[in-house]
């Protein structure tokens, strides 16, 4: 097996290259690649061919100060394929639509993202939306074939509102059963992040769950981590949220050494120096068999890609995260600022969406109409608090304060308060069962 440390060393130090980010739109008819440069040249004001065949073509296109590459290749729908089996990142693509692919074509587009990650990526779904309008799907070969709807890119486009960080990879989630047929181990891992130029993120828990609470978050929170600081933190204690235990902390270790630490309380200072040592498989105990062992690595599974465990500061121990979802205690995970300042964007940017249900639905008693303001307490600080949204009529908005004040002592639980549309950070929806914010809100237009 090959020795991986220098990917190791260039993720911790922020320099591992990042690879391509693959999508394929596919689209319900025949297309060749003279329509797709037909429509290149219509669209952009500056596209340059570096090469071009039958069916690809390699174009560079030039938007204010920067460049950006696109490999783009045109086939029909492979005869052997079968849309339906791939993972969906929602339901609302249809299985007319999967039907209709059969007889169409997949239109594959390969680039590099260049700076922001979740920008390069909305600016390739962008370009995937320009060149294919009539797409029925998308999929995302980097993120193991995640089938993408139609309605999340039209929303997302349409509306300019960035993706999140979970959109970037998907989550894998292996399991085992136990006498009584319930999973008795567990192994999650990412597939899609080294686009981003870091490592994958894996979790094994060697134990029952009560339920999947809280994982999905710790790996959004650890990533998001990571992209903000530009690079992965192997084997330093990451502070990442608490629980009513108190702080929680995240170590990343290479899959390679992580392996023989499952089930185990390590040290700290016991992790290998990766500046300085190598990363190999360590000897483990033959005995001790879990889900997501060597045994279940192929060549996919054995790229870069660390493993999380919980770090105690107090005792400078190191094990597997399990007793957090065991217990199924409330979990509050921290946010990036760059995070904190895409939920606001994204919060104001369909926020028409919220204001419109809000006038139809707003003596709907099985409706409720919540806000997210940081209302400023000093020149740099803000508060974050949920208000119940009682008016909305521009330019005022205004909503009954839901949560007691912390900071902010002219300001009481309970009292109705003007709000300031600039200062609008998060909003949500509850509607019955359905719980719609500006991530979703596209599985429930139309």
């Amino acid at each position: 097996m090959q020795v991986q440390t220098n990917a190791y060393r260039a993720a911790r130090e922020g320099t591992l290259e990042r690879s391509f980010s693959d999508l394929i739109a596919v689209v319900p008819d025949v297309l060749s690649i003279e329509v797709v440069k037909a429509r290149l040249f219509e669209i952009y004001d500056e596209v340059s061919i570096l090469n071009e065949d039958e069916t690809s073509i390699l174009i560079e296109i030039k938007s204010d100060d920067s460049v950006t590459p696109y490999e783009i290749h045109v086939q029909p729908t492979p005869e052997d394929v079968q849309y339906e089996q791939y993972y969906r990142q929602d339901q609302t693509t249809t299985e007319e639509a999967f039907k209709q692919a059969y007889s169409g074509s997949e239109l594959f587009v390969r680039t590099l993202f260049n700076g922001d990650v979740l920008s390069g990526f909305y600016y390739q779904l962008d370009f995937l939306w320009r060149i294919a309008p009539d797409m029925l799907f998308a999929l995302d070969l980097s993120a193991a074939s995640k089938v993408i709807s139609r309605s999340y890119i039209q929303y997302h486009i349409e509306n300019t509102i960035l993706p999140d960080v979970q959109d970037l990879y998907v989550i894998h989630s292996i399991y085992e059963g136990g006498e009584e047929q319930e999973p008795s181990q567990f192994w999650f891992h990412t597939h899609g992040l080294s686009r981003a130029g870091l490592t994958d993120v894996e979790l094994i828990i060697p134990n029952r769950l009560s339920s999947y609470y809280g994982i999905p978050d710790l790996f959004s929170t650890f990533v998001n981590n990571a992209i903000e600081n530009g690079n992965v933190p192997i084997n330093e204690p990451v502070l990442v949220g608490q629980s009513q235990s108190g702080y929680i902390q995240v170590i990343a270790v290479p899959w390679e050494e992580g392996l023989s630490y499952v089930g185990k309380q390590t040290l700290s200072f016991d992790l290998t120096d990766i500046e300085t040592g190598e990363i190999r498989l360590q000897p483990m105990d033959a005995s001790y068999e879990f889900i997501g062992g060597m045994k279940d690595r192929d060549e996919i599974h054995q790229q870069p890609s660390c493993l999380l465990f919980e770090y105690k500061e107090e005792t400078g121990y190191m094990e597997c995260f399990f007793k957090e979802y065991a217990d199924n205690q409330e979990l509050m995970y921290y946010k990036t600022n760059s995070e904190t300042a895409r939920i606001s964007f994204n919060a104001k940017q369909s926020f028409g969406y919220f204001n419109q249900i809000f006038n139809i639905e707003k003596e709907n008693e099985n409706f409720r109409f919540l806000g997210k303001f940081g209302i400023p307490y000093s020149e740099e600080e803000q508060e974050h608090m949920w208000f119940d949204m009682q008016e909305i009529a521009e330019p005022t908005i205004k909503g009954i304060l839901i949560n007691q004040p912390y900071f902010i002592d002219d300001m009481q639980e309970g009292n109705l308060y003007e709000l300031n549309f600039d200062h609008l950070t998060d909003w949500v929806i509850y509607a019955g069962e359905d719980v719609i914010n500006p991530t979703n809100l596209y599985q429930f237009l139309g």
